[in-house]
């Protein structure tokens, strides 16, 4: 069996990753901080903030605890600014802090790891293997969102 990168954090929750996880080789998108060598560019949220363990979302959830050691990815690039957009207009203060405020685009391949199917938003998470390094194989293509004003209308 493959040791992920996150195995230590992962190993005592059942099914995770997912059973019916996949190797994939697709095309993905990510949301990303400007800076290409910012440390949580390709870091999910659990590694970015332990303490949110114990909000609610996560807490005492393990199919919630796993999904927060995976990779959020798109499909597409309009689909990672569509679904960029939703979240930035509930908290266009704190949820670029959090993400990143652009987005880069690279070939996942087998090798890196298991993937969940792409639901309805075309967001699907990737559990890396342990010696996974995305960073190199991902290309910055710009703002995730063009610069403009929400006043509710929007």
């Amino acid at each position: 069996m493959t040791a992920f990168k996150y195995q230590s954090e992962i190993q005592n929750l059942p099914n995770c990753p997912p059973a019916n996880y996949q190797q994939v080789r697709i095309q993905a998108f990510r949301w990303v901080f400007e800076d290409e060598n910012h440390s949580n560019n390709f870091r999910p949220p659990l590694v970015i903030s332990p303490h949110r363990r114990k909000d609610k979302r996560f807490r005492g959830n393990d199919r919630m605890t796993c999904a927060g050691y995976a990779l959020s990815l798109f499909t597409t690039l309009e689909q990672a600014k569509k679904r960029y957009d939703f979240f930035y207009v509930n908290s266009p203060n704190h949820f670029p802090k959090s993400v990143g405020t652009h987005i880069a685009q690279g070939l996942l391949e087998e090798p890196d790891g298991v993937a969940s199917k792409a639901d309805n938003s075309g967001h699907f998470e990737l559990h890396e293997f342990a010696e996974t390094d995305l960073k190199p194989k991902f290309q910055w293509l710009g703002l995730a969102i063009q610069e403009k004003k929400y006043d509710g209308n929007n």
